[in-house]
């Protein structure tokens, strides 16, 4: 791979970025991050990320499958700016127990970092920052099939598994095994252009896990290329149904209700008002897919007016009513 270096970007200090590895974490994303920091670094023609690999005391670890890996320093000792914590392998809600109870100088190691270290996660991986506080009274997601264990663990934590990305100041989560990716695309979406950004998703970041549903193709954080409609997008995820209109976005980004209209048609291919709706539906076919929460509840959750609204809009959009896409595409299915 060949990248041409750039000049254009306005310097800004490189970020320290910290890799960590605990025991049967799931070292893949981190490579992919490291790689994809890389090529950012290659691309930009200077240095946005610095990336040190760390564990808790500094030694080697040995990740999932028996793989050991090195590390090159302890996380008291790091000095980074921000740590990215992997998901674990386990696929039982009793395995994660085990984990937790029997990592509390990882937990602790967490805990102590300095308040100014910026904590990204994602899938399983969560629940460490869970468990350490630092979640505490703040919006996070995690792995979707975990919500009922994470919420009864951990009820201080303000939880919203219906989004797939949910940043803060300081602690960034994301959901699934490939959460690693939107991730670091909002934080490269900080550091390079538009321009350059594109060509680094077209050349490394892998494809989208399974679509729910072909209707929501339009509204995947990571298949969005604009800054501008990602920011959109994560907007509307936390705003109410009802709340959710043309003059309200267009006050959020600080645009004309037309300019946004446009925006959003030449970015989307979709009508702006259909594409706002498109992602409270969409956030609504991840919740009836995740269990069996009643109808009801969603619709409060979400800021629906009503189930006959939401049956309404989800059929136009999908086909299916809500009862019939939970059969098609949730836990069971």
């Amino acid at each position: 791979m060949q990248f041409l270096p750039s000049t254009s970007v306005t310097p800004q200090r490189c970020l320290r970025l910290g890799l960590l590895l605990y025991p049967q974490c799931m070292p893949a994303g981190l490579f992919a991050v490291a790689d994809l920091v890389a090529a950012a670094n290659l691309r930009a023609g200077r240095a946005l990320f610095e990336i040190r690999w760390l564990s808790q005391d500094g030694l080697p670890v040995t990740c999932a499958h028996g793989q050991t890996l090195s590390a090159q320093a302890s996380l008291a000792a790091a000095e980074v700016d921000a740590v990215l914590v992997p998901g674990l392998w386990t696929s039982a809600e009793a395995d994660l127990l085990t984990f937790l109870q029997a990592q509390p100088g990882l937990v602790a190691a967490l805990k102590g970092l300095p308040a100014g270290t910026a904590l990204w996660s994602y899938c399983t991986g969560v629940a460490l920052l869970a468990a350490s506080g630092r979640l505490a009274g703040q919006p996070a997601t995690a792995t979707w099939w975990l919500a009922p264990l994470l919420e009864r663990l951990f009820p201080q934590v303000q939880w919203h598994f219906d989004e797939p990305l949910v940043l803060g100041e300081q602690v960034c989560t994301a959901a699934g095994a490939s959460g690693h990716l939107p991730l670091i695309l909002q934080q490269l979406a900080r550091r390079m252009d538009e321009a350059q950004l594109r060509e680094l998703q077209e050349v490394l970041m892998l494809p989208q896990p399974r679509q729910r549903h072909g209707a929501f193709r339009s509204v995947e954080l990571l298949t969005l290329q604009d800054p501008w409609l990602r920011r959109l997008l994560l907007w509307a995820q936390r705003t109410p149904a009802m709340d959710l209109n043309l003059q309200s976005a267009a006050s959020q980004m600080n645009s004309s209700p037309r300019s946004l209209c446009r925006h959003v048609q030449q970015g989307t291919g979709v009508a702006a008002g259909e594409w706002l709706r498109l992602i409270k539906l969409r956030q609504a076919a991840e919740r009836l897919a995740r269990g069996t929460e009643p109808v009801k509840t969603l619709c409060e959750a979400l800021g629906f007016s009503g189930e006959a609204a939401l049956h309404r809009m989800f059929k136009r959009a999908t086909g299916l009513t809500p009862a019939a896409y939970r059969r098609a595409f949730g836990a069971s299915a």
